[in-house]
């Protein structure tokens, strides 16, 4: 059964029609609700299609003008829209579009016509949310719908919003149940939202596109659709993403209105016009291999041997374009991934056997090199999912206090991971609750648990492939680790582990791994090392307002709305480390007294000629270790290599030292420059 939406569904159906063309005699059947099954079938060697009538009710549906005429409602443009806090949507970047308002609208009324002439259909018209929930309350013809309401809204600032303002408005605030439905949200306080009400209670579920399919509230009788959805968009020009407000699909909308009708006969108000939804609007929504990262299908071209990587993309359903193929094939050699002979490298090979992008891969890897396993793959599980933070409606300042509570490091990564481990120490401690714990420090049980099980996942991974040596007691644990019965946690071998606390050796891991996704301070704020792009960090970052960092690392970089590119999960990185461990090539120049690296974008003045030999030759022998690990994977040290590699940790240890008498300095108020 296909979504075509996902990434995974893109390349299934590559690997399919390369299948079916060197045998035909294999066949693929067909089943979904919203893709268009003739395409599919012609791009499958006209592969059977399957029918399987649905159970669903009749759902009366009407657009933005019929909510109009209904409510005989007159807000206009220039009166300005109750928006939501800026604070939330500083990622988002709307998605303009021609106009949906018809020049012609018959068979309505010239109020209904000059309300629209003016309205602004790109913004999110609370007031007629609140006044079709009315109507439809009180209206005795309405009446059968009335019992749950469905609200489709394009993310979490514009579900705080309604759900405010719906919690202080006098025909819900006492009678009605409000329940938000958004991944910030705690998943405890989400299943209250299938609860039915006791009689004579009505409720309202504020959810995003994830109630389309993702879940089925079943006794919900009417559908409120403002008809838009945000979208994560990666140009890989910039190599930043976006997140794009725009109209959702024809599919889309049917799978929205389709939620009203599970149980009766249902009614749905879609918020945009008929004409947009005709004539304007895409009939699916657009698939993630032309709007995300190509990175992750170019390694899988690679692994199953599909041939020429940019020939067997261009063959796709809806094939990118030529130019997005060669710039993810150029970062993917960038960070040692492919041969300039676009060929899987070692490294290459060994990121292939793990379920994660390449810089995180490379970050799992390095962990088991140098021994700081359990952190980073606590932090590849918290970036591969939720985040275990969560932020409750009306309660954003205090989540954010009690997020800094965890602070360590100066690392957002190394900040998730310190309140993953104090929840796991709540957990495995008899008289704790676990509850109150979570509530109190706005943490999501279930996030939490999620991001274990897939630590289970990763160090299996890292097992299989060498880079770590489990006892079988440990396999078998592991094995039982999603047993309900049997609540375990994942605890790594201390003799990969025994980094983990020298916070400046993880976040060198990091900064090694994410290179090269290096921010240096430039004035009061930030500068990309990749593109010379000024950046600032994102809202919630531990970093935010720091003024003793120099370099930071991050995972990825979002473009605002206000056109700022926005940092996301950074951690300190430092200069020494960084010369040792980045993948770039670096220049040694012995008479200038300067090593460069990324082309000359990181500049380090060096004090004496003996410092700089001795730099060069400590990093030609970590380089060698490191890519010897990547071709044998857990085969043993020599004794000089040992030697190496201690003189190499030690460098870390003088930097958590270091950091950690500029820590004892800024308590005291004059803390210096690192």
């Amino acid at each position: 059964m296909l979504t075509y939406s996902s990434i995974d569904t893109d390349f299934l159906l590559i690997v399919l029609r390369s299948l079916m063309l060197r045998r035909p005699e294999l066949k693929v059947v067909l089943m979904s609700a919203t893709v268009d099954a003739q395409r599919f079938s012609r791009y499958l060697n006209d592969a059977p299609i399957l029918n399987v009538p649905g159970r669903t009710f009749p759902v009366q549906t009407k657009y933005l003008e019929d909510a109009v005429e209904l409510t005989h409602y007159t807000k206009s443009a220039d009166e300005g829209y109750n928006d939501s806090d800026t604070s939330e949507n500083d990622d988002v970047v709307l998605d303009k579009v021609r106009s949906g308002i018809p020049k012609k609208l018959p068979g309505y009324s010239n109020a209904t016509r000059n309300t629209l002439t003016s309205y602004d259909e790109y913004r999110i018209d609370y007031d007629i949310i609140l006044r079709l929930i009315e109507h439809v309350s009180y209206d005795p013809s309405y009446n059968q719908y009335s019992k749950a309401f469905l609200i489709f809204l394009p993310g979490i600032a514009e579900i705080r919003q309604l759900n405010d303002m719906l919690l202080v408005h006098p025909s819900f605030a006492r009678s009605w149940l409000v329940y938000p439905l958004h991944s910030t949200i705690s998943s405890e306080d989400q299943q209250q939202a299938f609860l039915i009400p006791p009689p004579g209670v009505k409720k309202i579920v504020l959810a995003t596109n994830i109630a389309e399919t993702g879940v089925t509230i079943p006794d919900i009788t009417c559908v409120v659709d403002t008809g838009k959805h945000k979208e994560m968009r990666f140009d890989e020009r910039r190599q930043l993403s976006r997140l794009t407000q725009s109209f959702i699909s024809r599919a889309n909308a049917k799978q929205r209105r389709g939620r009203a009708g599970r149980v009766q006969e249902g009614l749905c108000f879609h918020l945009f016009t008929k004409f947009r939804h005709d004539e304007l609007m895409t009939e699916q929504q657009t698939p993630e291999m032309l709007r995300l990262s190509l990175q992750d299908l170019v390694m899988r071209t690679k692994i199953c041997k599909l041939g020429d990587i940019a020939q067997t993309l261009s063959e796709a359903l809806d094939p990118p374009s030529s130019k997005n193929i060669r710039r993810a094939i150029d970062a993917l050699i960038e960070v040692n991934a492919l041969t300039s002979s676009e060929e899987l490298t070692p490294l290459g090979r060994q990121l292939a056997k793990l379920p994660l992008d390449a810089h995180l891969g490379k970050l799992v890897l390095l962990s088991g090199i140098f021994s700081c396993v359990d952190v980073a793959i606590t932090i590849a599980a918290i970036l591969s999912s939720k985040s275990p933070f969560v932020t409750p409606l009306g309660a954003r300042q205090r989540a954010d206090a009690a997020r800094l509570a965890f602070k360590r490091g100066d690392s957002d990564l190394l900040t998730a991971y310190n309140a993953y481990k104090t929840w796991k120490t709540v957990c495995m401690t008899p008289g704790i609750s676990e509850m109150q714990f979570c509530h109190k420090n706005f943490l999501s049980s279930q996030n939490l648990s999620n991001i274990e099980d897939l630590k289970s996942q990763l160090l299996t991974s890292l097992d299989d492939a060498g880079f770590v040596h489990l006892p079988p007691d440990s396999r078998r644990a592991l094995s039982q680790h999603h047993s309900p019965r049997h609540r375990t946690f994942v605890n790594v071998p201390a003799s990969s582990d025994q980094n983990s606390p020298n916070d400046a050796l993880v976040s060198s891991v990091i900064a090694a791994a994410f290179y090269p996704r290096i921010l240096i301070r430039d004035g009061k704020g930030w500068r990309n090392i990749a593109n010379n792009q000024s950046v600032s960090l994102a809202p919630t970052a531990v970093n935010k307002g720091t003024t003793m960092t120099k370099f930071l690392s991050y995972y990825h970089i979002m473009q605002s709305s206000n056109k700022f590119y926005n940092a996301h999960s950074t951690s300190i990185a430092y200069v020494l480390p960084m010369i040792l461990l980045a993948g770039s090539d670096a220049d040694f120049r012995l008479h200038a007294g300067v090593i460069s690296l990324n082309n000359n974008t990181l500049k380090f003045a060096v004090k004496d000629w003996k410092t700089m030999i001795a730099l060069k030759a400590l990093r030609s022998r970590v380089r060698d270790i490191v890519n010897a690990a990547w071709k044998n994977p857990g085969k043993p040290l020599g004794i000089r290599e040992e030697k190496w590699m201690r003189l190499f940790v030690r460098v870390f240890d003088l930097e958590q030292e270091k950091s950690e008498r500029i820590e004892k300095a800024k308590v005291k108020g004059k803390g210096p420059e690192r």
